[in-house]
């Protein structure tokens, strides 16, 4: 398989992205009416728990791991890339076995950490999951790193039609059990559809045609420090990361509680945000993260040549392309939320939640694609103060916010937007002086927020006009299809992007 350009790569990854995030989507939709706000409270506190132990395992190792076969792959070293999967496989082997046993028998204890100690069940039912990922890791950061993007979109889209399938049926099975075990019944789905996404994964390169007779002078022993130089400073900003995480969660629980919510109204609230509202938030920012990973290998293959216009190049075309494609996406959250929500989950409960978050989509996603750019330079641990700057500001902030009860779980929306702005700003600066990259602030910001004023006039033009259709997914589909081709005819009048940069990007 030939590796593709930046942009080739990136609408892969968008396509596949958008595909298992609607279908995740579609897998919640029916799940809400099997778990209501308390089932889905313990399935995503069991979710939240496994992506925290998961990040705790195996953080860094599948950045490192995709910086070293970039560099080695533009220097031409095959047979080192070759010797780092299997290496990098091996490892995440153990890794994976041993947290997988770790997660399932300390399950009371993360669960009680998270104030919900019916999430055990939901727990250990998702541990498996951990040694697929693991394994599949290697695989996967290896066709990343090589700028391959065919092999994770496909075992992605994979992944997501099985949790989609098992993850309903399992849930249905277990109904008559309760909504504790129905949620990890659910929650099952997903280590099957980890299971099938990993078995795709090693399939396709065992049958990749490779050169015969590879030998590497690289030792095991080398390769492993290497990959450890990297992972390991990223493990540990992981671990305060996700300890931050954590804090943030049991916060948000526990000062509602200090703001005179009973504990049911606070797992309604509580589910009602997660379930709902950031369900249909993370839909544009989970597929626009496909950008970060198809800029790594570009950055760090140019670097490691010496190459620095190429990655200035794609530097500031991945940030001008996240930032034109996520204000559209904030902007319809923002005007439709209702609309959306009643159309996904025929409950618009979550509403204003959902609108008081969507302005934040914007500044999470350039937040993504700049901490992926000064990794892959090189600064691997600079993301990770700038991210710890923003989670004081977030924990601050929450913890005065939620316990007004005016206010409540709105304050996590508000705190959130006032973090990742902060985050955006530091990276952004550093990003400037490490790429030694001027931006181009008129190109770059002034005039996709010219097109996006354009197209909020334009909603809020046809919104009365259009309301004939009702407010179904008839009126959702037509409003964004209309505003998009204004804002896309306004970046068009504005200049915003040169066509001669795009084709050069999509040259590679």
């Amino acid at each position: 398989m030939k590796k593709q350009s930046f942009l080739t790569g990136a609408l892969i990854l968008m396509a596949a992205n958008a595909v298992s995030k609607i279908l995740g989507a579609v897998f919640k939709i029916p799940l809400t009416y099997i778990l209501h706000e308390e089932g889905m409270a313990v399935y995503n506190i069991a979710f939240e728990v496994y992506i925290m132990f998961l990040s705790f395992i195996i953080s860094g190792l599948p950045f490192a791991i995709s910086k070293l076969t970039a560099e080695s792959s533009s220097r031409g070293l095959a047979a080192r890339t070759y010797k780092i999967v299997r290496v990098s496989a091996l490892f995440l082997t153990v890794i994976g076995l041993i947290g997988t046993l770790l997660l399932y028998f300390f399950a009371p204890f993360f669960a009680l950490a998270m104030k919900e100690e019916q999430a055990v069940y939901a727990i250990r039912m998702i541990s498996p999951a951990v040694f697929f990922v693991a394994l599949g890791t290697s695989y996967k950061s290896y066709y990343q790193g090589v700028g391959n993007m065919i092999p994770t979109a496909v075992s992605q889209v994979a992944e997501s039609v099985v949790k989609l399938a098992a993850g309903y049926c399992l849930a249905v099975v277990f109904a008559r059990f309760g909504a504790w075990k129905t949620a990890g019944g659910a929650i099952m789905g997903v280590t099957a559809g980890e299971i099938v996404a990993t078995a795709i994964l090693i399939l396709m390169y065992v049958f990749e045609k490779k050169e015969p007779h590879l030998k590497s002078d690289a030792h095991t022993r080398e390769i492993i420090s290497d990959l450890l130089s990297v992972a390991l400073p990223l493990l540990c900003a992981s671990v305060v990361s996700n300890a931050i995480n954590v804090a943030d969660t049991t916060l948000i629980r526990s000062r509602l509680l200090n703001g005179g919510f009973s504990p049911d109204d606070a797992r309604f609230l509580y589910g009602a945000y997660t379930g709902y509202a950031l369900t249909v938030f993370h839909l544009p920012v989970g597929i626009l993260a496909t950008l970060s990973v198809s800029i790594l290998p570009l950055i760090a293959g140019a670097l490691a040549v010496d190459n620095m216009r190429r990655a200035r190049t794609a530097t500031d075309m991945g940030i001008r392309l996240t930032i034109m494609l996520s204000l559209p996406c904030s902007v319809i959250m923002y005007t439709t939320s209702g609309e959306i929500l009643s159309v996904l989950f025929r409950n618009s409960a979550a509403s204003l939640m959902l609108k008081a978050v969507a302005p934040c989509a914007v500044m999470m996603c350039v937040t993504q694609i700049t901490c992926a750019i000064l990794q892959s330079s090189g600064r691997i641990m600079l993301p990770f103060f700038t991210s710890l700057a923003g989670s004081a500001v977030k924990l601050t902030l929450s913890y005065f916010l939620i316990a007004v009860p005016e206010i409540n779980i709105y304050g996590s929306a508000i705190s959130s937007i006032a973090a990742y702005s902060l985050v955006t700003v530091l990276n952004l600066a550093a990003v400037h002086t490490c790429l030694n990259l001027k931006f181009d602030a008129v190109s770059i910001i002034i005039k996709p927020a010219v097109a996006a004023a354009v197209m909020l006039l334009v909603i809020h033009l046809i919104s009365s006009p259009f309301s004939t259709l009702g407010h179904g997914i008839l009126y959702v589909a037509a409003v964004s299809a209309v505003s998009l081709f204004a804002y896309a005819a306004a970046l068009f009048v504005t200049d915003a992007v040169s066509v001669g940069e795009v084709k050069r990007v999509i040259k590679g």
